[in-house]
């Protein structure tokens, strides 16, 4: 069990609060909260939208929801949007804020059909009403969480009889397919110089543990990878697994950095994608990413 009153923990959290609030408030200056924007981002276009439509598939008017990681709250607009109640978390205050504001704008504007209240949680110390939702949503945080298969139990008690969990993740990059992504980023023009790169490769220390650090954004906060795959473990042990789908071995990484005009781009990032998604549906090689469906 995580000490949560150590004094690195506090530490820790206060420095992952603290990350999340910044990049709320960068990402509010480059458009809204809402999907209608975010949809028309490169990563969404070419390989997260199925997923988002696939997980909204789910969310019908009247649903209670458990929406855990909300961050600036777009995603809980689009359920509330189809007529769920939704109690969304999240660890950082600004993010939270921003969903609020947002939120009452959009009720205003548009007669929004559900509703949402927001919550300013440590997930790794859970707690919440036992048999109250239809279904429990989780998207990019539980590659943070230190506690998961505490988690997990206690979201099984939270779920009705036969209640779901839909949760979109990240999984640590294996050596395959960092040699993969190292070779496509080595190759393509990115935004690092050609000459930077050949340093890059003959400087000391294993340059594959390097580009799977890369890919895996080790240290880019406190909690950023810090439980590997126990997220599907755990789940598998604790739900009936209905559904379970990796993608994006290296298409992710490669849209981060190619520097190409946008009509270039998006067709390099289409083939791209078509080739990830053949090679992890015959086995080759597995996403960094998840997608899973499990149920009470």
């Amino acid at each position: 069990m995580i000490d949560t009153h150590s004094k690195k923990y506090q530490q820790d959290i206060k420095k992952e609060t603290n990350l999340w609030n910044q990049a709320a408030e960068t990402e509010l200056k480059k458009f809204p909260p809402d999907y209608k924007y975010y949809r028309e981002t490169l990563p969404y276009k070419i390989y997260r939208h199925k997923y988002v439509v696939q997980m909204l598939s789910h969310i019908h008017p009247n649903d209670r929801v458990l929406e855990l990681g909300c961050y600036n709250g777009w995603f809980s607009l689009e359920m509330a949007r189809l007529g769920a109640t939704i109690d969304a978390h999240d660890i950082s205050t600004r993010a939270i804020k921003i969903a609020k504001k947002y939120f009452l704008k959009c009720q205003k504007g548009e007669k929004v059909a559900g509703k949402i209240s927001y919550y300013v949680s440590d997930l790794n110390y859970p707690k919440f009403p036992r048999k109250n939702y239809d279904i429990v949503v989780i998207r990019n945080v539980l590659h943070h969480l230190m506690n998961l298969e505490a988690l997990f139990k206690e979201l099984k008690k939270s779920l009705k009889p036969g209640g779901k969990i839909l949760v979109d993740d990240a999984l640590p990059c294996g050596k395959l397919e960092a040699l993969i992504t190292g070779c496509l980023l080595f190759l393509l023009p990115t935004d690092i110089p050609y000459s930077q790169k050949l340093k890059r490769v003959f400087k000391k220390g294993q340059i594959l543990k390097r580009t799977q650090g890369l890919i895996n954004a080790s240290g880019a906060s406190p909690f950023e990878g810090v439980s590997g795959k126990e997220s599907v473990v755990y789940l598998n042990k604790i739900f009936k697994q209905k559904t379970f789908t990796s993608f994006s071995a290296f298409t992710g990484s490669v849209t981060a950095h190619l520097n190409l005009g946008n009509d270039h781009k998006k067709i390099v990032l289409k083939t791209l994608n078509f080739l990830d998604s053949t090679l992890i549906k015959l086995g080759f090689i597995q996403g960094t990413n998840y997608y899973l469906e499990a149920q009470k």
